[in-house]
């Protein structure tokens, strides 16, 4: 009789155990693959997150200012969470050559200036302020194609965590949306925004730019429109500095970061002097001339122009004349003195006629350059 042999219980145990064995070694190298694969994707979508977040505020924060009417405020408000601009970002129209970018799509309501019969409260406006007090329209009298722009960042109330925020952006005073999500304020406690502002200079020194104490903010543009002696310090920021970190939206030896520092320039800062030699400027003010017997000179004083503070504020100097009353015509000028100052005075030593009568004359002149209409001073006869 043919036996047939096959495996003996014992050599069936240890086949059992090797295989269980190389199961085991398996399993945890696909494991320890699996675990590998999914930080590396944690590590990848917090860099993604992290670069669309980045990206945006670069994008749209460096706009600020663009293709603004005359008298629209390029920066609306700024704190430590919030910051609104008005910007010419997107237009409908394929005629607006200086919108940043055209989207067919855009809603009338997202491509011109906020109305005043739409204003809206800042989002993250602590307390809350409202915007605008005006229309801004073109000289046309159009609206301005400056939309209203705000970056905030808000407590996300849709986790389950209490320390993570979003980053919203708003148009006017349309839906708010969402940009980026599971970011943490700064590791080190510093704000999602600072500030750099340009100082004025002490006496004899440049002017500095120096980021701003937190105790300064918000700044919020008061005037209602816009206005090179804004005092709330507004117009003299130069550039924004965003700090923040993502997560993976993960706790414990899961949770995932990345830290990101951004110094963004706000290019169209103190741009709005405005400088225009159209029509003639506009002097406003009237001339005093006093005898000073002391130092036998003349002293003339009067105010800045109209022109130099508001108006077209294109004033570069002031025009003198003088002559005597007798003389049947004018001769060149005197002198002339740089715009610039807070008030003017100019002490003549020209040479004076014991007895004389003199006539002075002033005139602004503008970059063209015109004259304003001049103003006279008929100062007592010299003793």
């Amino acid at each position: 009789m043919r036996t047939n042999k096959g495996f003996t219980l014992v050599e069936l145990l240890v086949a059992m155990v090797v295989f269980i064995v190389v199961l085991g070694a398996a399993m945890s190298f696909l494991v320890t693959q699996s675990r590998t694969f999914r930080r590396g994707s944690d590590d990848m979508g917090v860099l993604q997150n992290m670069s669309f977040g980045a990206d945006n505020l670069d994008s749209q924060l460096r706009t600020a200012g663009s293709n603004t009417v005359d008298n629209q405020p390029t920066v609306v408000y700024a704190s430590a969470n919030s910051f609104s601009f008005n910007s010419n970002y997107v237009s409908n129209d394929t005629t607006d050559i200086f919108a940043v970018y055209f989207d067919p799509d855009a809603s009338a309501a997202q491509v011109e200036a906020l109305k005043q019969a739409n204003q809206i409260v800042i989002p993250g406006s602590s307390p809350g302020w409202t915007y605008p007090s005006m229309d801004y329209l073109t000289t046309a009298g159009t609206t301005s194609t400056a939309e209203l722009i705000t970056l905030y960042f808000t407590p996300d109330l849709e986790t389950s965590r209490t320390d993570d925020y979003t980053l919203m952006r708003q148009v006017n005073n349309n839906a708010a949306e969402t940009l980026i999500r599971q970011v943490l304020p700064d590791s080190s406690n510093l704000p999602f925004f600072r500030y750099y502002i340009l100082r004025p200079p002490a006496a004899n020194q440049m002017q500095q730019l120096t980021v701003l104490p937190a105790a300064e903010l918000p700044l919020k543009h008061t005037d209602a429109v816009h206005s090179a002696n804004d005092t709330t310090k507004v117009d003299s920021l130069r550039a924004v500095l965003v700090s923040y970190v993502i997560t993976n939206g993960q706790s414990g030896s899961l949770e995932r970061k990345q830290r990101i520092s951004l110094n963004i320039a706000l290019p169209n800062m103190g741009l709005k002097q405005l400088k225009i030699c159209g029509s003639e400027p506009i002097l406003g003010t009237g001339l005093t001339a006093t005898w000073q017997p002391l130092t036998g000179k003349m002293r003339l004083t009067w105010l800045p122009a109209f022109d130099e503070n508001s108006g077209e504020k294109d004033v570069v100097r002031y025009v003198i004349w003088k002559k005597k009353t007798t003389d049947p015509v004018w001769t060149d000028p005197l002198t002339s003195v740089a715009a610039g100052q807070v008030n003017y005075t100019y002490d003549d030593n020209s040479g004076f006629v014991s007895g004389a009568s003199y006539e002075y004359r002033l005139a602004a002149q503008d970059c063209s350059p015109k004259l304003s209409t001049q103003v006279s001073a008929f100062p007592p006869a010299i003793p």
